[in-house]
């Protein structure tokens, strides 16, 4: 039994639509490229530079090319987002058009503040708060996945990116990649450089970098520079866009799917052109804005339909998916939580594979308590797309023809040997009779995720994940860095 839910949102006329709109965009307004060596790029892939200006115009048969010339990407489903053996996977797509649904499991610390558990106030993160909350991340043994954008107890100013790795490496965490300063570029490659021939391996093996659109149809000429000083040195940096209807997309899903769509095209022909990557994954950050404050929506059911539209049109172009859900604008540890992270979750993990951010509330908050009820739910899911099997042993026709009217099943051996693995236990969640609760002790789910934080916060830390050797050689470019940036 695979718990797999086809989607049909679209129609193939809207799938259509949204195809000729993208071409449309993507032919007639183009994109605006800063850097001559980016447009050069373009150029050599069979794209349009228009004349003396920044201007980069995609024919419709260079965008038919490029979707002809597309492969599939093996979405690679390890045990866990924890599993060493996928260390290239530094941002992976979340699903694929193979009918295996799919939960990946993260919790990202950005300028994030931290809820504390004792007061309920929001504070500012310390270095011993973030360690004990990834210490929390690796004990609920759920696959919490914790990643580092930059560091959220300090502003190292210029150096924000390479004491980011530095800390990510030694605690055994994953960065995102993400590179603020153009300046720390040189500085990134050295430290990188330390790390693989500390281990033992490529610098392509262990590099993690990437760079974000924010202007639609525009890449700047800050993000052009990061791309083209990391391909010098034979390195990729992932090109990542997010458009927020009614700030840097249309307020409508089809103008921003439309949008999107063509921005993802635009970025795929630029890694052919320097990387020759044959591989394709539309990525789905589509995120609404409140019109009455302009600020973010990580909940609601826009988000929903933008993702599983992402899904659907990955599936027609025959390549992977990365939707945007999982998330919630909740301050505080609340049904209200729960229930914005499955809204714009569950549908898309039954249909190929999304995110839950463990953890998160809004779009900064970070709570150990939250992180301990998300897992709870994460273990429910896990569950669910596990599935069932359907043999003659499951059946089970004998012992039901032997038990035989009126019997019980209860004291089978059938029932003791299936018993674990059919019937999901939960660990937070109440399982009691009402009676049982009031005779017992009467707590809440987010009362016994605090009980657990207290006992878990006392167990011994653990060994940093790299020598004295190699933090003292990373310091050292921290520090070099850190006196050309003071002059």
């Amino acid at each position: 039994m695979n718990p797999y839910l086809a989607v049909k949102a679209l129609s193939n006329d809207e799938i259509e639509r949204i195809h000729t709109a993208m071409v449309s965009i993507l032919s007639q307004t183009g994109v605006a490229v800063e850097h001559e060596g980016i447009r050069d790029a373009y150029a050599r892939y069979g794209a349009q530079i228009g004349g003396t200006s920044q201007r980069v115009l995609f024919s419709e048969s260079v965008i038919d090319r490029f979707i002809k010339e597309t492969e599939a990407y093996a979405v690679k489903i390890p045990p866990s987002d924890q599993d060493q053996a996928y260390p290239r996977e530094c941002y992976r797509a979340l699903c694929s058009a193979d009918g295996k649904p799919s939960l990946w499991v993260r919790s990202d610390i950005s300028l994030s503040s931290y809820l504390d558990p004792y007061t309920r106030q929001v504070v500012p993160f310390t270095e011993k708060l973030l360690i004990g909350y990834l210490k929390l991340a690796r004990a609920l043994d759920n696959g919490i996945n914790i990643r580092i954008d930059c560091l959220p107890f300090e502003d190292p100013g210029q150096i924000i990116d390479l004491e980011t790795r530095l800390f990510a490496w030694k605690h055994g965490i994953q960065e995102t990649g993400i590179i603020l300063n153009k300046e720390a570029c040189p500085y990134l490659l050295e430290m990188y450089q330390i790390k693989a021939d500390t281990l033992g391996v490529s610098l392509s093996d262990i590099f993690c970098g990437c760079v974000y659109l924010v202007s639609p149809l525009r890449i700047t000429k800050d993000i052009c520079e990061k791309i083209l000083f990391f391909h010098n040195h034979g390195l990729k940096l992932r090109i990542g866009n997010y458009i927020m209807m009614g700030g840097t997309g249309p307020i409508t899903l089809a103008g921003s799917l439309a949008l999107n769509l063509a921005e993802r095209v635009a970025i795929g022909i630029l890694e052919r052109s320097l990387y020759g990557s044959k591989h394709w994954v539309i990525y789905g950050e589509i995120i609404p804005l409140d019109m009455m404050d302009l600020t973010t929506q990580l909940h609601g059911p826009e988000l929903l339909l933008a993702n599983l539209s992402v899904i659907q049109l990955a599936s027609y172009y025959g390549v992977s998916a990365h939707p945007f859900g999982g998330y919630t604008n909740a301050k505080d540890s609340s049904t209200e939580a729960g229930m914005q992270k499955l809204l714009t979750a569950l549908p898309c993990i039954l249909a190929g594979g999304c995110n839950i951010d463990a953890g998160l509330l809004g779009d900064s908050i970070c709570s150990p308590i939250q992180m301990i009820l998300d897992s709870e739910l994460i273990s429910a899911l896990r569950r669910v797309l596990r599935g069932f099997i359907v043999s003659d042993d499951t059946l089970g026709i004998e012992l039901i023809n032997e038990v035989g009217p009126g019997g019980t099943f209860t004291d089978t051996n059938h029932t003791v040997q299936y018993l674990r693995s059919e019937i999901w236990q939960p660990g937070i969640w109440n399982r009691e009779t009402h009676q049982s609760w009031l005779a017992g002790d009467r707590k809440t789910d987010i009362e016994r995720a605090f009980d657990f934080w207290i006992e878990l916060m006392g167990r011994p830390e653990s060994e940093p994940s790299i020598s004295e050797e190699m933090e003292e050689n990373l310091g050292a470019v921290i520090d070099q860095a850190a006196r050309t940036y003071s002059l």
